[in-house]
């Protein structure tokens, strides 16, 4: 669970507000089921917003765009981040600001950064179990009309040996990439038994699409996150496009993400 509620579980009075909002909706219909727009918005106000969360896929794991309405709170977090990141802080700090602040458009921001998909649905696993030896530190699911996508992110330190002097990947990268790898050789021959962990994820609708017990690589993709932009240079950008083409792993530095928080905010959506 990324929350610290069960949103598989509504109260009582969300439900009566839940019940409250449907007969809005129905009795808004016109005689071919259409609503008008001023009260489709009604409508998702009257939702309480445990509802949105309540009825994905991924109830306790689901990033709901509704929280951008507070731009206030995702500004300030993003300052603090920069704060915390310019403190050179170990990846475990990293790791538990973003649980402590429950703020995960951190890292769900990179669906937006650099995919085309999640815009329809977005959800983040943290501490994703693969196996007993394997373990991600966030598996991004994103959806787009083509149907669900998967981001494995091994996050590195943002300091230490990132690069280098000639722009090369250091030792903190090279960990990263070595780590996606093995996710990557694993993956192979194991993707089918994911199903019993995403299984237990599950909300109401109790059945997992086909790209959750499926193997189709294309729909598998890997990021590594390690330093600042102070560490990379033409050369590192170079390698980074290499890695991507060849691999299908993208190297990213700690910038990146604050980049990406400004970019969610901006457009209100993964």
């Amino acid at each position: 669970m990324l929350y610290n509620r069960d949103f598989r579980k509504l109260t009582d009075e969300e439900k009566s507000q839940h019940s409250i909002a449907e007969e809005y909706y129905k009795s808004s219909q016109n005689s071919i089921g259409i609503i008008e727009p001023g009260k489709l918005i009604n409508y998702h106000n009257l939702l309480p917003d445990a509802v949105y969360y309540y009825k994905t896929l991924f109830p306790n794991n689901f990033l709901s765009t509704r929280e951008f309405h507070n731009s206030h709170r995702i500004s300030q977090i993003k300052e603090e981040f920069i704060s915390l990141l310019d403190a050179n802080p170990s990846e475990l700090d990293v790791l538990n600001f973003i649980k402590n602040k429950e703020a995960y458009f951190i890292i769900g921001s990179i669906l937006k950064s650099y995919y085309n998909f999640g815009h329809h649905n977005a959800f983040a696993f943290r501490e994703f179990e693969l196996s007993s030896t394997f373990k991600a530190d966030y598996l991004l699911v994103g959806k787009n009309s083509g149907g669900h996508e998967f981001v494995f992110i091994e996050l590195e330190s943002p300091n230490g040996a990132i690069t280098m002097s000639n722009g090369s990947f250091g030792t903190v990268i090279r960990k990263g990439v070595n780590q996606v790898t093995d996710w990557d050789s694993w993956l192979d021959t194991n993707f089918h038994s994911l199903r019993l962990v995403f299984s237990k994820y599950l909300g109401e609708s109790g059945q997992l699409p086909k790209e959750f017990t499926e193997l189709d690589k294309s729909r598998i993709h890997y990021v590594v996150v390690a330093g600042r932009r102070k560490n990379f240079t033409a050369k590192t950008y170079q390698l980074r496009r290499k890695n991507k083409n060849a691999n299908n792993i993208l190297i990213l530095h700690f910038d990146n993400l604050i980049d990406g928080i400004d970019l969610v905010l901006k457009s209100g959506n993964y």
